[in-house]
């Protein structure tokens, strides 16, 4: 687990969002291979060296802390650990952002590891645990996409809904037009089965039923 001290100078100020974090897991060659990334932590002592890249990191730049998933020991998930990074460490760089259709409030862009020291009591869950963490991490982190999507799918149609009011084509609103009615009602039933998929993600994963992942990725989808 992860010591006392470094419990106490992080924990609180990020569960206030007085500083961030970013979770570092995909890499320029492995996405939904998870288990495959190749960021190296060689131990040195009693700290890690850190070589490698992490792709799509969200918040990357922007925050103080990385909770990157590194390889510690062979191939596989069971050779997969995970360790706390202090963003102002000396050998982080960071990518150009990514350019993206929405949630430009947000950077995403490569984080790059270049023998960066970490100690070893800022590994989580202990060596070989990385996957493990991952994997739980990502379905909560499903809910929250899914549900980052789903407030956007609704201000969509609320805009759509106000415009198709307000515009008029020969002499009525455009959302008379019996066509237009159909498009939004098919908008409203999509939106109102979303939300029951993420409501429903979100209980499974709080009861720790065995399907819980499986609907998080569903929601997410």
């Amino acid at each position: 687990g992860i010591n006392a001290e470094y419990g106490e100078r992080f924990c609180p100020s990020l569960s206030s969002m007085e500083t961030l974090a970013s979770y570092c897991l995909t890499e320029p060659g492995s996405g939904s291979d998870a288990a495959a990334l190749s960021t190296t932590a060689k131990r040195d002592g009693d700290n890690f060296v850190l070589n490698g890249s992490k792709a799509f990191i969200s918040g990357a730049g922007a925050t103080d802390v990385l909770v990157a998933m590194v390889r510690t020991g062979g191939k596989g998930p069971k050779g997969v650990s995970a360790l706390i990074i202090d963003t102002s460490s000396p050998g982080i760089s960071y990518g150009a952002k990514e350019k993206k259709v929405g949630w430009n409030n947000q950077p995403t862009c490569v984080v790059n590891f270049d023998d960066v020291i970490v100690p070893e009591s800022n590994l989580l869950g202990g060596e070989g645990q990385g996957f493990k963490l991952a994997m739980h991490g990502l379905n909560g982190g499903r809910i929250n996409i899914a549900s980052c999507s789903l407030g956007s799918a609704q201000q969509c149609i609320e805009d759509v809904i106000q415009y198709t009011t307000d515009r008029k084509a020969f002499g009525s609103p455009l959302n008379s037009n019996q066509y237009i009615q159909f498009k939004l009602a098919d908008m409203a039933t999509s939106i109102t089965t979303s939300r029951l998929m993420v409501r429903q993600a979100a209980r499974s994963l709080d009861a720790k039923e065995p399907n819980a992942a499986a609907l998080c990725a569903m929601a997410k989808l």
